[in-house]
């Protein structure tokens, strides 16, 4: 079969299938449990307000009503000279609709914040992000469309998963504009400025694709080149990868497709090096279920202990299969870098589960429940050795939202920037660096009352370990979000500058930095 052919063939797929393999015909299955009039379906608000006057930690993960105006922030310390741009971040926001809550996180509207930092000061701005499902439903003042986990009655039929888009994991910049990223389905055009939403992305258009990856899956990871160049995937609920190459401003270069066969419902995140595209399938499985427990999409992931996680090693100039490898069973929902030897030797690193307990536990925080909701995950450095062979080390560092500076994505690098947890039950309280080579790590506990969100690298010589970490944390007791500016090479000595909003956000998930000048 034909490349062009196979993509419309997949194409129809998502057409019926579409996120998570929810749709069939067009239309969200339901289970009998949800949908009998005998049984009364669980009300996740209900809990979660009762769970949250006993625990102000459940904060960041309450309902968000309204935008949040631009306005300048109260100051701690001296914003660095060489910083100038935009620090933005993703993640849901809208998880309530009049009396109903979403049974997941992942499934609640991207919400993006905005702080602009520019002449020695720092604003805030936020705003949902207007997807038609967003719009549809903000008129109605009700959710009209079912979730991954949650059946909503009387919902309205679905014959393409960007009609659910909520486009609320990660946010980058291409070229004038942003694009919020989603899991399933094309990425949404953002205006840079102004967070107005202007379209959901033919990624073929004005391409010899033309309309044929309309609607495919677009993963929230996408890995940039030094040149600007993007590289991403896609999973498709037949097991098919679909992979693409973009320049800068996002014009579409080439797409290949591999036909990985794989079944595990869920592909989070992935990686490249110089020459090659790594495709990491965790150990896991999705089956049917007569359970009430496990009868959303996610819910039915499970995970297969006797099952290796494969690597499918990628030529990144014809997009096909070189290689591939087998390690221990395992999951990670996201890597932080690899590169590759002269010799064909690859090394990349992982925040690595032990199993998938992390995915239903953030069903669980969503109706209050946040025993065992911690990191759980550990560092881990992978070596693929041009014989076939294959090794891993799990370090005793607990680790998620890793991190490399920009420039050196896809090669040889030494400081790897993470999150850690020492106190907090729920979510992470530090950030980290961790050096590669000689295993010392530098770190800054923010302590128990905090609620680290992803910190990133603004690199302004692109030269690893200068420039600064940029990141948010919820204060709980007070109620306020905090924006952090770190020395990149001396995270111990704490923020050399904080910003105060005087509300907190919802705790989100990816973000990156667009630079209007950097000196």
């Amino acid at each position: 079969m034909q490349r062009r052919e196979l993509l419309k063939g997949i194409g129809a797929v998502g057409a019926t299938i579409g996120v998570g393999g929810l749709l069939v015909n067009g239309t969200l299955t339901a289970s009998a449990t949800e949908t009998s009039a005998s049984k009364l379906p669980v009300n996740y608000k209900q809990l979660f307000n009762q769970a949250l006057a006993n625990d102000p930690d459940l904060i960041g993960f309450a309902n968000v009503e309204n935008n949040f105006s631009k306005q300048a922030l109260t100051v701690e310390g001296v914003i660095p000279k060489d910083i100038n741009g935009t620090f933005l971040r993703n993640g849901p926001g809208k998880h309530e609709r009049g009396e109903l809550r979403y049974k997941h996180l992942f499934e609640g509207d991207g919400m993006l914040q905005s702080f602009t930092i520019a002449d020695g000061k720092i604003s805030h701005y936020g705003k949902f992000i207007n997807t038609p499902k967003f719009s549809q439903e903000q008129s109605a003042q009700k959710f009209l469309y079912s979730g991954p986990d949650t059946h909503i009655n009387n919902a309205l039929p679905v014959s393409s998963a960007d009609m659910i888009n909520t486009a609320n994991t990660n946010v980058i910049s291409v070229g004038d504009d942003l694009w919020a990223l989603w899991e399933a389905g094309s990425p949404t055009r953002v205006n840079a400025e102004t967070l107005e939403y202007q379209q959901q992305i033919n990624l073929g258009e004005n391409s010899k694709y033309a309309s044929s990856l309309n609607g495919l899956p677009f993963s929230a990871h996408p890995k940039i080149e030094a040149n600007g160049d993007i590289w991403n995937f896609g999973l498709n609920p037949s097991g098919h990868i679909v992979l693409y190459h973009l320049s800068a401003n996002g014009q579409m270069k080439n797409v290949g497709i591999v036909d990985a066969k794989y079944k595990g419902g869920m592909l989070h995140d992935f990686l490249m090096t110089e020459k090659h595209l790594l495709l990491i399938l965790p150990s896991l499985t999705t089956s049917a279920s007569t359970s009430k427990e496990q009868q959303g999409y996610f819910s039915r992931i499970g995970f297969n202990k006797n099952q290796a996680m494969r690597v499918l090693v990628v030529n990144k100039d014809d997009l096909t299969i070189s290689k591939q490898f087998e390690l221990p069973a395992g999951f990670a929902f996201h890597y932080g870098n690899a590169w590759e030897e002269s010799n064909g030797t690859i090394h990349f690193d992982a925040s690595l589960y032990p199993n998938i307990d992390v995915l239903h536990n953030l069903s669980k925080v969503m109706m209050g429940e946040i025993n065992n909701a911690n990191v759980d995950a550990k560092m881990a450095l992978f070596t693929l050795y041009p014989n076939g062979k294959a090794t891993q080390a799990v370090l005793e560092q607990n680790s998620e939202f890793p991190r490399v500076c920009d420039h050196l994505v896809g090669q040889k690098y030494q400081q790897l920037y993470h999150l850690s947890s020492n106190h907090n039950s729920l979510w992470s309280d530090s950030v980290c660096r961790f050096e590669v080579s000689s295993g010392i790590e530098d770190k800054f506990d923010f302590g128990k009352d905090f609620l680290v969100e992803e910190h990133i690298t603004v690199c302004p010589k692109n030269k690893e370990g200068s420039g600064y970490l940029i990141g948010t944390a919820l204060h709980v007791p007070s109620k306020r979000t905090c924006l952090n500016i770190f020395q990149a090479n001396n995270l111990a000595q704490g923020p050399i500058c904080r910003a105060w909003l005087p509300y907190h956000l919802p705790l989100g998930f990816h973000g990156s930095f667009k630079a209007n000048h950097i000196g």
